[in-house]
């Protein structure tokens, strides 16, 4: 087990998460290239921790116990991941126009 305590989450769902979020800091605005890359990352990790949510939730209806404070805690890293996406996004369409407009 991990420390979500979950058989739905591995310990490489949680390092990938992780090292989303440790790459989305130290992202600067004018890196296009590492944010179209984390972009694609953030969506790869979001469609995971769904099929993990969906996961906990159809498994309560074969008889595994309700958790609402994990579902709660996946929903709260869906978020996290969707705003990683968002900021890679608009820190690549940024880039791509400042590029395009000759200011690199």
């Amino acid at each position: 087990m991990n420390e979500l305590n979950s058989k739905f989450i591995t310990t490489e769902d949680l390092n990938n998460f992780n090292n989303l979020m440790d790459e989305i800091d130290i992202l600067k605005d004018n890196d296009h290239a590492k944010a179209y890359t984390l972009h694609k990352k953030a969506l790869r990790q979001y469609d995971r921790w769904s099929t993990i949510l969906f996961d906990i939730r159809t498994g309560e209806s074969k008889g595994i116990a309700k958790n609402p404070a994990l579902k709660d805690r996946v929903a709260q890293i869906l978020k996290m991941i969707d705003n990683s996406y968002v900021t890679a996004r608009m820190v690549w369409g940024k880039a791509k126009d400042d590029i395009t407009g000759g200011k690199y």
